[in-house]
């Protein structure tokens, strides 16, 4: 036979209304959101984002040794091998490092709070100077490690501080007197506190706050600035670096950014500088050394003219004079370019560091040297920033040693060859000279004298006055020098609301989490919660034993109460009850036992309710409690009476109520496991066993069931008291037809039974 698949529907009323239910959880859950709120908007300091624009006004490619910036991850390259549109992270290290020492951040200033200490940054009231000589091992220094003034009393205080510290997990506990001015002893390191005399903030009288600092070790301050710090590069004709950091306070932020696009400026000034500087010595040094040949070729001069007394030259030397006068010229500047290679050669094969001289400089304007040369020097440059930055074990860096090593074989083969040339020039210009000479030789000794000396004076005269124009023009190159990199944007902060934070987030947040309250209460509890829901569950457990009744709760407490209201749901269920009792009902008396599954739950009510409505029918009733005092209620039926069960067997109480000519016996009992070991338990005509939602486990039902499966009960019905399904009007502030209106504390114990 096929079995039938039934699929049950979600029943998204039956799902609103448990959602609903558990309303008080969402109230709780706001309140203790909206008091997390106001204590983080009280304990946590506002974070501020600014933003900062620094310009570079060539574009850098991807392999730059002297970029800022780079992806935070592996990204594609374009076809011009830039970086486009992505968010970037600080690399440059010595910038940073700058930064932090220009700002004194190795050092933390803050102020003690109750829960989260705040940074107070440029209205300090103390200064901290660690003794850097007095630390033998870095490790032991207590970076990271809170200190605080306590008890400021003039020059003297209190310092207090404990905490754990290095890679070994050091721990400190320092609480010793203090006076501003004097080194204090921190582990293997010194201190050294002053007050700042112009600060606002209290350090002693009426309205003390405790101040303190925290030493941090510079190179982790750097590398967590750097992982702070964001960066956007866009490139075009030029490279345009967005810089933003969001921290506390505000104005520690500015100084950041700022110090950041100062720093990055001057240290491209610096680079530019440096090559001028360079040469402008070398140039320098060439016109000290002229001035003195100058100096002495003229003294020669004169002491020959007052010696021979010559003063003129006759008209045959004019010619010669020219002719040696060009030659010389071209001599002079073909051994300038001759030392310029053997020092050019002395360089590359020393392997020095230093970087060469431009060749224009010493008037050789061959293009392939010139070009090689610079990027020589450019490459060294390339190599000194890797160097400076750490990144030595970087295949960039390896490939540029590799290139700059080809790029200074490429010069000094090639030095080679244009020393040759100009080595052929040179003798070429010494034989054109050694023939005017020769031919000069005619001309009286004295004459040529003469000549020699005044063409040496003339040829100093003209090589000191083109080097002191090229000195002129480096200086005013100098003086005018602008920076490829400057800051086109200072830094601002782009929202004058604290980043985080953020009152408005924060509520969304604490609503959004307060309306899942209830939704992931019911998951939990529908996926950990073993109670029964109601009569469906009851139908699964044990589907044999008939369910006689529901009583939905009510506000009547008392039996008396619930019966003087009859228009209340609850009474109206249990005189379905108790008429289907009577109906069963043959002679003599019926012991009927109420008793609860677990034996949680609220079986004297249901019991109580039962009998005084059966007396309330006009049946004799006899009640048996669970007491050892049978006092008579106000206001109990004529035909019921109540006694106590402690010590009295059923046996006792069936004789009692047959000499009483009592019809039905309540008898209130514990659970389903005592009714099983019940001496005479079979003497009952029927046990009532009440369940209620949210109280009865389907532990307790399995027990029953058990029980009743090895025939150690009596007849079983249910009785499911309690239910919460239909809600009072109001959540039980209004009245509902038969019942009355709930009290304050019956209120709140209403909705959280119904929520739980």
């Amino acid at each position: 036979m096929t079995g039938t698949n039934l699929n049950e529907d979600t029943d998204l009323k039956a799902f609103l209304g448990k959602y609903l239910r558990a309303w008080p959880l969402l109230g709780i859950a706001g309140l203790a959101l909206l008091a997390l709120v106001v204590v983080i908007m009280i304990i946590v300091q506002p974070m501020y984002s600014g933003s900062t624009s620094i310009l570079i006004a060539t574009p850098m490619r991807h392999d730059d040794p002297n970029r800022m910036v780079q992806p935070t991850q592996p990204v594609a390259k374009t076809d011009k091998n830039y970086y486009s549109n992505e968010q970037l992270r600080i690399t440059s290290e010595p910038i940073i490092s700058r930064v932090v020492d220009r700002l004194g951040l190795r050092n933390k200033y803050v102020q003690e709070g109750f829960f989260l200490d705040w940074e107070v940054y440029k209205d300090t009231p103390i200064q901290v100077e660690l003794d850097t000589s007095s630390v033998h091992n870095v490790v032991h220094v207590p970076y990271g490690v809170g200190f605080y003034l306590h008890d400021v009393q003039g020059d003297n205080f209190k310092l207090v501080g404990d905490g754990k510290y290095g890679p070994d997990d050091l721990e400190i506990e320092l609480e010793q007197d203090g006076k501003f001015g004097e080194w204090i002893k921190l582990d293997s390191a010194r201190v050294r506190i002053t007050r700042v005399m112009k600060s606002k903030l209290p350090l002693e009288g009426d309205d003390v706050e405790n101040y303190g600092f925290i030493l941090y070790d510079p190179h982790g301050v750097t590398l967590g600035l750097m992982g702070s710090i964001l960066g956007e590069l866009t490139v075009a004709e030029a490279t345009t670096v967005n810089v933003t950091l969001t921290a506390a306070p505000k104005p520690k932020v500015l100084d950041i950014l700022n110090g950041i696009g100062e720093e990055y400026t001057s240290l491209h000034m610096e680079e530019q500088k440096t090559e001028l500087a360079k040469t402008i010595t070398m140039l320098e040094g060439e016109i000290t050394r002229n001035t003195g040949q100058l100096n002495s070729t003229s003294d020669l001069l004169e002491k020959f003219k007052t010696e021979a007394n010559v003063t003129n030259m006759e008209h045959a030397t004019i010619l010669l004079q020219e002719g040696l006068k060009s030659l010389d010229a071209q001599r002079e500047s073909l051994v300038v370019q001759t030392n310029y290679y053997d020092n050019l050669v002395k360089l590359l094969r020393s392997g020095d560091s230093a970087k060469p001289s431009s060749p224009k400089a010493y008037g050789i304007s061959d293009p392939l040297l010139n070009d090689m040369t610079t990027k020589y020097a450019a490459l060294q440059s390339d190599i000194s920033v890797l160097r400076e930055e750490g990144k030595t074990a970087n295949p960039s860096f390896n490939r540029m040693v590799r290139l700059l090593d080809q790029q200074r074989e490429n010069i000094l083969s090639s030095v080679e060859s244009f020393k040759a040339n100009t080595r052929i020039s040179l003798d070429n210009v010494d034989l054109q000279r050694r023939t005017l000479m020769a031919q000069q030789g005619e001309i009286p000794k004295l004459d040529r004298t003469l000549t020699d000396r005044e063409r040496d004076q003339r040829t100093q005269e003209a090589v000191n006055t083109d080097l002191l124009t090229r000195l002129s023009n480096l200086r005013v190159q100098f003086a005018a020098l602008a920076p490829e990199v400057y800051v086109t944007t200072p830094a601002y902060i782009t929202d004058m609301d604290p980043f985080f934070p953020d009152i408005v987030i924060l509520l969304a947040v604490a609503v959004m989490l307060a309306l899942l309250a209830p939704l992931g209460y019911l998951i939990i509890k529908s996926l950990f919660s073993d109670k029964i829901t109601g009569a469906s569950t009851l139908a699964k457990a044990m589907p044999d034993v008939p369910l006689a009744a529901r009583i939905p709760y009510t506000t009547h407490k008392d039996p008396g109460g619930l019966l003087t209201n009859p228009a209340s749901p609850a009474y109206v269920e249990i005189a379905k009850l108790a008429a289907l009792i009577e109906t069963a009902h043959t002679t003599g008396p019926e012991l009927d036992m109420v008793c609860g599954a677990g034996g949680k739950e609220a079986v004297g009510a249901t019991a109580a309710r039962l009998a005084w409505m059966l007396a309330q029918r006009g049946s004799r009733v006899m009640l048996v409690q669970e007491t050892e005092a049978t006092p008579r209620q106000t206001g109990a039926p004529a035909g019921l009476s109540i006694i106590a069960a402690k010590g009295i067997s059923l046996s006792a109480i069936r004789s009692r109520a047959q000499e009483e000519g009592t019809a039905f016996v309540i008898i209130e009992g514990s659970n389903g496991d005592a009714l099983a070991i019940t001496p005479q338990v079979a003497s009952l005509d029927r046990a009532l066993v009440v369940c209620q939602p949210g109280t009865t486990s389907k532990g307790d039902l399995e027990k029953l069931g058990m029980s009743r499966a090895n025939g150690q009960l009596p007849p079983l019905m249910f009785v499911l008291d309690g239910i919460m399904d239909k809600p009072l009007p109001w959540f039980g502030l209004a009245k509902k037809k038969g019942e009355k209106r709930l009290g304050f504390f019956d209120f709140f114990r209403y909705n959280w039974n119904r929520a739980v």
